[in-house]
């Protein structure tokens, strides 16, 4: 009753999924990686990938937070307050190195240096500050907010990448359940025929038409095909329990393979690529993306070879308004300047980490040269693979036509006195051998037009 229950529930998932077409006891390969698509764990980590993305862009505007910061020093000794300093500041960073700031300051006491000195309502002081060597055209701010924008758009790519390595696999492991099916149905056939026939050569040897050895003969060919069916049910349990590893319910529920009563579609056709191109493959794109990764680094190692140049311009007021009476004149008379200066006389670090980065590239350039060749070789030997098995198609088909012809005329000389049950038993093994080469050869003819999709990075568009 379980049982039952399992596989009507089972089966309205895939009524769901395959837009309320009925599908009985039958699993189509379409609905099968339609399933694997929604519910495995490997897509859903997958997606996460977004959240990924999406977390690193937020990290990487964190850089241009405006901040606030207060600084209280105070000192009190033997009863007389020496000094008192209260700064509350407001800086926001901006691009290309840019830094606005405002603050407003207090200070009071009876031993403040003359010029720590401050109006009695406090000073305020608005102004803006500029890298102009060091940090002018990037800093690490700008490199993390775009090495973060390269990373959104690598998800997509890493997303088809592993959604396509999935189908691979789940695919390969349909067409395999489906071969391992399509072969017992072959033995079973045979073990009918070959039970048929011993029933016919028993009764034959009842009436005396028969000699008694051919009823050992025809038993002895119903064992070795019960056997042959049992290794077929084995093989073909095996592979039920390796495709259930990609079927998946809601709530992370794996499907347990013995419920699973389901049975694959007898015919699959897939389209045969024939290309040699491999720009759409996402592994070989994933190498761009790091080269565009790492030219950010670059560029801002790059930076660590000017010297740091800083200026600071900001203008004074009294009290909280900290941009009151703003004119020339008035800047003039009330403003602060800062300008700091350094550089190392060797640049030796700076000099290193960029040789460290060049290297970097250079390593990546020659992993995707070697890889877009070894990932055309894969294709050209992919297509010739495929071009051969059809051939081999052609002729295990016209070997079986031909092989039972030759079965037809022994069982008619059977008839007819003129032949053995050995050599009809002969004729229908090799029957059977050609049927299950070919059954075998179609399998590695699916299996490389799915790689063939693969390879060319489109498998996650045929779902």
């Amino acid at each position: 009753m379980k049982s039952k229950i399992f596989c009507v529930f089972l089966f309205l998932i895939f009524v769901s999924i395959a837009n309320a077409q009925s599908l009985q006891d039958t699993l189509t390969y379409t609905n099968f990686l339609s399933i694997v698509k929604q519910f495995h764990p490997v897509v859903q980590q997958a997606n996460l990938l977004n959240n990924l993305a999406r977390a690193k862009r937020t990290k990487a505007l964190g850089g241009f937070d405006p901040k606030f910061e207060a600084g209280f020093d105070q000192k009190y000794f033997d009863g007389t307050e020496y000094y008192t300093f209260l700064t509350p500041q407001l800086k926001l960073p901006l691009w290309y190195g840019i830094e606005l700031k405002g603050s407003y300051s207090q200070a009071e006491g009876a031993y403040i240096n003359p010029e720590n000195k401050i109006p009695t309502e406090g000073l305020g002081f608005a102004g803006i500050s500029f890298e102009l060597g060091k940090g002018l055209l990037m800093d690490e701010r700008r490199a993390a907010i775009q090495q973060a924008a390269i990373f959104t758009q690598s998800t997509t790519n890493e997303q088809i990448r592993i959604l396509n390595d999935l189908f691979l696999d789940a695919g390969s492991q349909y067409i395999d359940w489906q071969n391992k099916y399509k072969i017992i149905k072959v033995y079973e056939d045979a073990l009918e025929l070959a039970k048929v026939r011993f029933e016919a050569v028993k009764i034959g040897y009842q009436n005396g038409d028969k000699p008694a050895i051919d009823t050992v003969e025809a038993i002895l060919i119903v064992k070795q095909r019960e056997t042959s069916l049992q290794q077929a049910n084995l093989e073909w349990q095996s592979s039920k329990f390796m495709l259930s590893n990609y079927l998946w319910l809601a709530n992370n529920q794996a499907v347990d393979p013995n419920k699973l009563t389901i049975l694959p579609q007898d015919t699959l056709v897939f389209p045969v690529v024939i290309n040699n191109a491999i720009e759409n493959n996402p592994k070989f794109l994933s190498y761009d993306f790091k080269l565009r990764d790492l030219n950010v680094e670059r560029r801002l190692k790059a930076e660590e070879l000017k010297p740091q140049l800083n200026l600071q311009l900001g203008v004074l007021n009294q009290g909280t308004s900290l941009l009151r009476n703003i004119n020339s004149n008035y800047w003039q008379n009330n403003n602060k300047v800062n300008i700091g200066f350094s550089f190392p006389l060797t640049f030796a670090k700076a000099r290193g980490d960029l040789a460290e980065t060049k290297i970097k590239i250079r390593q990546t350039e020659l992993e995707r040269d070697f890889f877009g060749i070894e990932l055309q070789n894969k294709i050209r030997q992919n297509n010739f693979e495929i071009l051969t098995l059809q051939n081999q198609l052609i002729i295990l088909n016209q070997t079986y036509l031909s092989s039972l012809q030759l079965l037809r005329g022994e069982e008619l000389k059977f008839k007819l006195g003129e032949s053995s049950l050995f050599l009809i038993n002969s004729r229908e093994s090799k029957l059977i051998e050609v049927k299950e080469k070919t059954l075998n050869t179609e399998l590695k003819l699916e299996k490389s037009k799915i790689k063939s999709l693969w390879l060319s990075g489109t498998l996650h568009q045929n779902i």
